[in-house]
This record gives structure tokens, C-alpha cells and sequence, in this order.
């Protein structure tokens, strides 16, 4: 059987000096989330950045003056069928991200990565813009996703 260091291919970036968040822990959330895509294979590449780089991106990509979370840039235009390769950038604003999830009880990394969890569902294929059925849907998946990884984490199962 493949392994997944040969079938996802996945980094992490921080642009953040210091690094706020423990790349090795946000390199094992995502390839455990893909595990349960589950994708044929995956390059998915991921870059934490702070609140003025992410408005920038979203001011030239999306048109959107402000801040954001997290935005994906699939490698593909079309839209990824179920169980295909994911592959794509996810830059996602950590301040944001820690911010929005405040009251959580979840460690930083654990936090940032359900923004991340949201921008791998994108490269998937999966969208919430258009609203109703497929937003619920999404929503579904990602919070399924999401407390699947982290209980295999607290379990201890193969995340760093």
C-alpha cells in the first residue's frame, strides 16, 4: 500500500517571525484530513501569513478590501470531482483565524487548522458562495472533518 508522505505532498509556510504556530503540528492535521477526504493524492501548500499580507491577497484576488481568514487557490480551474487529487495554496491569517476562535478550548494550531480544514474542501471541490444545500453540506463535512482529526490527535494516532 502507498504511504501518505508518497501520496500527499503537503508544506507549511510562515511568514510570521517568530513562527506562531508549530508547522509540524499543522503538517500532520492536514495530511490526517486527507486521509478522510479521502483524495487520491494531494499538494496542497499552505502559508501562514499575518492580517495585512492576507488583505492584500484578498484586495488583488477577490476584489475584497479587508482581512480574511483563509483563501484557497486551487492549481486547477476545474472543479475537483469527489476523491480526486487536491492540490492547490491555502494562505490563511493567523491573527484572524486565533482571533474568530477566541473562546475556543483547542491548542493555536488546532484552531488555525479548521480555517485550513475550510481551504482543503475548496481545493476538494466544495463549496458554501451559493449558499443552501451545498453550504450545509460543506458545513457538515468540515465539522465532521474537523472533530475526526482532532480526536485521532488526542488519541495520539499518527499527529505529530
Amino acid at each position: 500500500m502507498t504511504g501518505r508522505a508518497e501520496r500527499y505532498r503537503v508544506s507549511v509556510r510562515q511568514d510570521l517571525r517568530p513562527a506562531p504556530l508549530s508547522g509540524r503540528v499543522l503538517k500532520g492535521y492536514v495530511l490526517a484530513a486527507l486521509e478522510r477526504l479521502p483524495a487520491m493524492g494531494a499538494d496542497v501548500r499552505v502559508r501562514v501569513v499575518g492580517d495585512g499580507a492576507i488583505a492584500r491577497w484578498n484586495r488583488d484576488f477577490l476584489g475584497r478590501d479587508r482581512p480574511t481568514n483563509v483563501i484557497s487557490f486551487p492549481d486547477s480551474v476545474l472543479p475537483a470531482n469527489p476523491g480526486a487529487a487536491v492540490s492547490g495554496d491555502i494562505v490563511v491569517s493567523a491573527p484572524t483565524c486565533l482571533e474568530q476562535t477566541r473562546g475556543w478550548r483547542e491548542p493555536a494550531e488546532a484552531r488555525v487548522f479548521f480555517f485550513i480544514l475550510h481551504g482543503i474542501l475548496h481545493l476538494a471541490g466544495h463549496d458554501h458562495e451559493t449558499g443552501g444545500g451545498a453550504a450545509r453540506r460543506m458545513r457538515r463535512r468540515e465539522m465532521s472533518l474537523y472533530r475526526a482529526v482532532l480526536a485521532q490527535q488526542r488519541r495520539g494516532d499518527g499527529i505529530a
